[in-house]
């Protein structure tokens, strides 16, 4: 008995709601000589590690990570091709993942407009074990849709059930609506001299979308 070939191809999402928010920030001082550069470092880097260490503390962070600083130096250009003075550079980058998007939006807004402070961008994540799950439900799913539509087409055709011959796995995305790096509006707004006065901010993320796609192919009996 001869058979037909049907491929066809099958997806599923589902939105899930984020549940952690990375904050990515750097502290960074530059200026003509290395001892004060430094030094305005690790006078800023004390307050926001202390800050951030009690939320961390609190419950509001989950895990923070701080760098080592950073020191360089260089002779900028000007313009007219001339090389300037020498500038001596201190950083040192920080994450945060905030479980309370509350203290987060609380956090930022009051001190992202700290001296040499830039809050780079917020990235919505889910935990691991709830993007395992999520990740193999939406697999699943898709394999089913794929099945379903290849037994639509066998109907058309009055035939009977199909069985799978193969099945691809083209990926799973995972996407926030608006975007998957939130970058922070607040640094610009601050650097105009507006810290002091800054509201707390109200973070309401989008949800993120798990999305899986398969490539599959059924055969059914020929009549």
């Amino acid at each position: 008995m001869s058979e037909i070939l049907i491929k066809v191809r099958g997806s599923h999402t589902v939105e899930v709601a984020a549940e952690r928010g990375v904050v990515s920030a750097e502290i960074r001082f530059d200026g003509p000589a290395p001892e004060p550069v430094m030094e305005q470092l690790r006078r800023a880097l004390h307050g926001v590690r202390t800050e951030l260490e009690r939320l961390e503390q609190e419950g509001a962070i989950k895990r923070l990570v701080i760098q080592r600083a950073r020191i360089s130096a260089e002779r900028p250009w000007h313009k007219d091709g001339k090389q300037l003075p020498l500038v001596h550079r201190a950083a040192v980058g920080l994450w945060a993942e905030f479980i309370d998007f509350k203290a987060l939006a609380t956090w930022v807004g009051r001190t992202a407009g700290n001296e040499g402070l830039r809050v780079d961008h917020v990235s919505w994540q889910l935990t691991k074990e709830t993007r395992l799950k999520v990740e193999r439900d939406v697999r699943q799913e898709a394999v089913r849709q794929a099945k379903v539509r290849a037994q639509d087409y066998a109907d058309a055709l009055d035939l009977g059930p199909v069985a799978v011959r193969s099945i691809n796995d083209v990926g799973v995305n995972h996407q926030v609506a608006y975007a998957a790096d939130m970058a922070m509006p607040v640094a610009t707004e601050m650097a105009r001299g507006k810290a002091s006065t800054a509201p707390d901010l109200a973070f309401d993320p989008d949800d993120i979308s798990v999305y899986a796609e398969v490539e599959a192919a059924f055969t059914v009996a020929a009549r």
